[in-house]
């Protein structure tokens, strides 16, 4: 049997330093280091009451580490006095420390993953599972080391304030510009009150069916992967690839996806759509298609996108049509689950992720159609779990004409309001945008100085 990754020496220097210049090394060893990842228990045991002594803000050096491993009995588990000793003749200086550490860190990584490793061969051998919760527990378990390895860091503002400085002083120059912070919508207004969408974030796009929840969702990732250059990943779980697609290269070109589908495009709007397809096969966006997929599914393929592509944004479609991987008879926990594990990704792979939701049909009933956050179909979850709720409200939607066979009623399309009910880290409000309806698809309004369609 082979033995376990480990470096007994660099630990031993590395405790040595603590022990010697304590007000020097220990703030930079708990800065990296914890009791876990030292290999032998001796070392686990001195290493807490190191930790300890400096939270209580008190000396901890070896005659201070050495009377509290007394009063705790815990002294012949640290190996003894003599052991204490022979920890402060390993070191000569503690200029190599940060060099030290990083070899025990190491260490400690590969042998998690060996541990992991163990782990997942025990859930491949346990045929009562489910393959896909296994699959997704087992990536989990390596998401997890990664996540417990990752240590932030701080700045002193003096590293960095003149260069937020320069960054003000440009948008103070050109007043037209405005923070963008996160990922461009493509639409001003939005901008402007969001600040972008947001990394982390999990945003819920909803409204009635036919309002164009599913448009708005594409246009935005139409926006962030052809003009921001970012890859987006979609799960479409109400139409095919091919649909997705369709709807994609009407929105860029402007071209009716009616006329589309029906094969009676004129020649000259093929250039157009020809030019569409030319900026889609320059971008990335990856499309899932697969009917009735699981959250437990999206989470694993979700992080093979981004392994493989990068992600920079992801759009579920629709919310209420995934399988939820906690079973209940109550359709409301499911979606609780559903929503917390999506918010849990976003969190995980550091993107925002779009969430298209149904609304109930309690909106229909009021006098006014306006949507509210407590609309959200099936569960208040969905509300709790979202940084950002977003509406759609269509007065046309609600104005048909009776004779729905008129041009009039098929219409090129109007105006519609985009309602951002809730948002964790910004303001409430609304704004409007334009909604094509034969191009299945929304722009700025050209009145707002941004390019949008000809009505």
């Amino acid at each position: 049997m082979r033995d376990l990754p480990k470096n007994i020496e660099a630990e031993q220097i590395v405790l040595g330093s603590a022990l010697l210049e304590p007000e020097e090394t220990v703030p930079i060893i708990l800065e990296r280091l914890r009791p876990e990842h030292f290999y032998r228990r001796s070392h686990r045991v001195i290493f807490r009451v190191i930790r300890e002594l400096f939270d209580r803000g008190e000396p901890a050096d070896i005659v201070a580490v050495a009377n509290r491993l007394e009063e705790r009995n815990e002294m012949e588990k640290a190996g003894g006095r003599i052991y204490l000793n022979e920890l402060l003749d390993r070191v000569t200086t503690t200029a190599s420390l940060e060099y030290y550490t990083e070899i025990v860190r190491k260490k400690a990584i590969l042998r998690a993953l060996i541990e992991v490793g163990g782990r997942i061969v025990e859930l491949g051998y346990d045929e009562r599972q489910d393959t896909d919760e296994i699959l997704d527990k087992a990536e989990s378990l390596i998401f997890d080391i990664s996540r417990r390895d990752s240590t932030g860091d701080y700045y002193l503002i003096s590293q960095y304030l003149y260069e937020h400085i320069d960054k003000l002083e440009e948008l103070h120059r050109d007043p037209n510009r405005h923070t963008i912070t996160g990922l461009s919508t493509g639409f001003r207004r939005f901008d402007e009150m969001t600040s972008g969408l947001q990394p982390s974030d999990l945003i819920v796009l909803a409204g009635r069916p036919g309002t164009g929840k599913t448009s708005l969702a594409l246009a935005l990732a139409r926006h962030v992967a052809i003009r921001e250059g970012g890859a987006v990943g979609i799960f479409s779980l109400e139409m095919t690839k091919e649909q997705v697609l369709e709807r994609l290269l009407c929105g860029e070109a402007q071209v009716s996806l009616h006329r589309l589908r029906g094969g009676y495009v004129p020649v000259a709007k093929w250039r157009d759509i020809a030019n569409a397809a030319s900026k889609f096969q320059k971008s990335t966006i990856i499309v899932d298609d697969t009917p009735g997929i699981s959250i437990l599914e999206i989470r694993a393929r979700a992080r093979r996108m981004a392994a493989q592509h990068g992600l920079d944004m992801l759009i579920v479609d629709y919310l209420q049509l995934i399988e939820g991987a906690v079973k209940s008879d109550v359709r409301e926990q499911e979606i609780a689950h559903i929503s917390r594990s999506l918010k849990k990704l976003a969190r995980e792979l550091n993107i925002p992720v779009i969430a298209v939701s149904q609304l109930n049909r309690a909106v229909e009933r009021r006098e006014s159609k306006r949507p509210q956050l407590a609309d959200l179909r099936e569960s208040g979850a969905i509300e709790q779990d979202a940084d950002l709720v977003i509406f759609i409200y269509r007065k046309d939607y609600y104005d048909e004409p009776e004779d729905t066979s008129a041009p009039s009623a098929r219409g090129a399309g109007g105006e519609a309001e985009i309602i951002i009910a809730k948002q964790r880290n910004g303001p409430l409000g609304k704004f409007t945008v334009a909604f094509h309806k034969a191009y299945a698809s929304f722009y700025p309004l050209a009145r707002e100085g941004e390019d949008g369609p000809s009505f």
